[in-house]
Formats: C-alpha cells, structure tokens, sequence
C-alpha cells in the first residue's frame, strides 16, 4: 500500500469518526448512518457499496437483535406510567441505603427518555439529611454501574457483538471491575447515610411484579443461549415475553399504548443497531484495516485511554465502543474478554463523569447544582475506581 493511499484512507476515516462525534450530539442513529455511507462512498465502489448495504439491512439475525434491542424501552415506559416502578418502590422494605441503590439502579436499567428525572426524586425523598449535590452523585453512578453486568445493557449487546463475544463470558470478566465500583460506591457516596430500615407496611406482590418483567428478559435469553445455542432469537423471545408479561400485569387502556410507544421511540432502538452493524460491514471493506498495521501501540494503554476519553468527551457509551472495537481488531486481531471489559469499563468511567453526559445534566438541573460540582464530587469515586478495577482486569491478562 502506497504513502498516498495509507494517509487518504487515515483521512477519511478520521473524517468518519469527527462525522459520529459531532452528529451524534443530535442523534447518534443519523451520526453513525452518515458516517458510513462517508466512508463508503469514499473507499468502495458504488455497487459493491450497494450490495453490503442491502445486505445488512436485510439480514435476519441482525433484524432480530434490532427488534429485540427496540422493544426495551418500550417496555421502560410502560413499566414507569402504569405505576409499577413507583409502587415496587414504595413497598420497598429495607435499609435507606439500600433503597438509594435500588431505586437508581432498577431504573437506570431501562433506557427511558429522560430516565434520571424519574429516579432523582426518589433519591431526593429517601436521603433528606444529604446535600443536594451529594444526591446528584449517588443517582448518577448508581444509575449506571449495573449497566457493567445487566446483559440488556444496549452499549454492552452491541459491544459485544462488534467483538464477537458471548456477552455472559463479558460479563463474568467485567464482574470484578463491578464489584469495585459497587463498593467504593458505597464507601464515598453512601458511608453517612444510617442503616435504619423502613418501618412502613409494605406489599410483596407489588414489589415483586416489576421486577419479574425486568428480569424475565435476562434469564431467558440466558436459558435459550445455554441450552438451544440461540444467539439474536433469545434476546428476541425474552423481551418480548417480559413485554407480555408487563401488559397482563399493568393492563394498560389500548388507546395509550399508541402513544406510549412513540415516547419509547423504538424505531431509533432498531436503525441504530442496523446503522452499527452497516458501519462495522463497511469499515472492513473499506481497506483501512490494513492501514493500522503500520502503527505500533500498546493494545491495552489503548483501550484504556481511547475508552476512558472517549466516554468523556461524546457523554455517550456505545460511540466510544463502536469506534474503539474496529481499530483494535484490525490492529491486534480477535478481541479477548478481558480486552472487551477493560475498554468497557474505562468507557463507563469516562461516560459516567461526562459534561455533556444527558443524565448527569439533568440529574444536576433537578437538584439545582452545577454540573461542575457533581463531577468533582464524583471525581474521587471515579478515578480510584478506574485504577483499581484495571488492576483487577489486567490481572486476568
């Protein structure tokens, strides 16, 4: 490959990651979709273009992971307005602590619109003697470090996919890093607030029913990969059997369901996986692959400090992914698990302390603090989370 090649394929795919970074400020589908068709266009000859194109968009196991991926946060709206998560909440019946873990974290599971707003105010409620800015620290990382090990994670179904992993194997590789993130969680954000349990009557059955929906998804698509060898079509039957499920025990008034599933937004869900997956497809053909082969890098110093950035500075998980995965793959070859969790889990530092992060914004906004203040809150819990969880995952190098 000729100097003049190598720096005109460098350019354009610079040129498709500045696409993604600065579009994706709007809508990280049309970013990705754009860029794609960028590097297309740029690097492959039209009808081939063409053919990759039809190709992905008409591949059924790809279909089936989109459908999958877009019926989630439809059920995250139905599940918040029908009442459901604010009942499993009420009847909640442990230690305050455990309450401000909980309510975040279950919620933060479900990618709702503006899903920070609804977990804020109980926070709020639960930690009365705690500072304001002290409570927008504990929803924003309690919101987000189970997404480290929930197997419907968006960011964590498509990460994997892009390298190729069996998301439980991740996931049993990223576990360590969760634990220490859990833990010093509770250490600089929660070491104050009493154990005292609460006293109020409470409902088993409806604590109980929200979270039969939340994790009937999981353990399907579990028991289906297992046992049946099923990839895209168990993540498929489990959401939509949690979404039966919720329908029965919610029964929602049918002329609401319209509207609900436009506020879910599910068709963004859906082109957003099929846009990851044109993006993947025409980055391999496009030649740029060979390109990192005359570059030398340390391949975990990369993962590291391109995660950890790039969470930072898009305030997006998935982005950093879909851009780091194909330079290291190119690069080094099939990515590890270990690999897949040390990028994962510097992403989600970086991502969790964002400025332009949407959830620290308007978990900040509801607490009337300045955004600067929650992250140098957070700072300490963040970065010694970062380097001890590394070291833990370079253990198993």
């Amino acid at each position: 490959m000729s100097r003049v090649n190598v720096i005109f394929l460098i350019a354009v795919f610079l040129l498709s990651i500045g696409v993604i970074l600065v579009i994706s400020k709007k809508s990280i589908t049309i970013g990705i979709l754009t860029a794609s068709i960028i590097l297309g266009v740029l690097t492959i000859p039209y009808m081939t273009l063409f053919e990759l194109v039809f190709s992905v968009f008409t591949n059924a196991e790809y279909l089936l992971l989109a459908s999958a991926v877009a019926i989630i946060p439809i059920i995250g709206v139905i599940l918040n307005e029908s009442g459901l998560l604010s009942e499993m909440i009420e009847n909640f019946k442990f230690s305050k602590k455990a309450l401000l873990i909980f309510s975040p974290g279950v919620l933060g599971l479900l990618p709702m619109p503006g899903g920070a707003l609804f977990s804020a105010p109980m926070v709020d409620k639960t930690a009365e003697e705690l500072t304001p800015v002290r409570k927008a620290s504990i929803n924003e990382w309690y919101r987000h470090v189970f997404h480290l090990v929930y197997p419907l994670a968006t960011a964590l179904i498509i990460g994997t996919e892009l390298a190729s992993l069996n998301i439980y194997v991740a996931i049993a590789y990223i576990f360590p890093a969760f634990l220490v993130a859990f833990i010093l969680g509770l250490f600089f954000l929660l070491r104050v607030v009493p154990n005292n349990t609460n006293n109020a009557s409470s409902n088993f059955f409806k604590f109980v029913k929200p979270l039969l929906v939340i994790l009937a998804a999981p353990f399907l698509d579990f028991i289906l990969k297992i046992a049946f060898g099923l990839r895209y079509l168990a993540t498929f039957i489990g959401v939509s059997v949690s979404l039966l499920l919720l329908l029965y025990l919610s029964k929602p008034k049918v002329n609401l369901l319209p509207r609900q599933i436009k506020k879910a937004k599910p068709w963004d869900f859906f082109l957003l996986i099929l846009a990851i997956f044109l993006y993947q497809t025409v980055f391999i053909n496009s030649g740029i692959p060979d390109v990192f082969k005359f570059f030398n890098f340390p391949p975990y110093l990369f993962l590291v400090v391109t995660g950890f950035s790039l969470g930072v500075l898009t305030g997006r998980l998935s982005t950093p992914l879909i851009i780091s995965i194909p330079i290291f793959v190119a690069k080094f070859g099939l990515m590890t698990p270990v690999a897949f969790a040390i990028l994962y889990y510097a992403t989600m530092m970086g991502y969790i302390i964002s400025p332009i992060h949407p959830c620290l914004v308007f978990t900040a906004e509801y607490f009337n603090v300045d955004v600067r203040t929650v992250m140098k809150d957070l700072g300490a819990v963040t970065s010694i989370s970062l380097v001890i969880g590394l070291i833990f995952l370079y253990a198993l190098v």
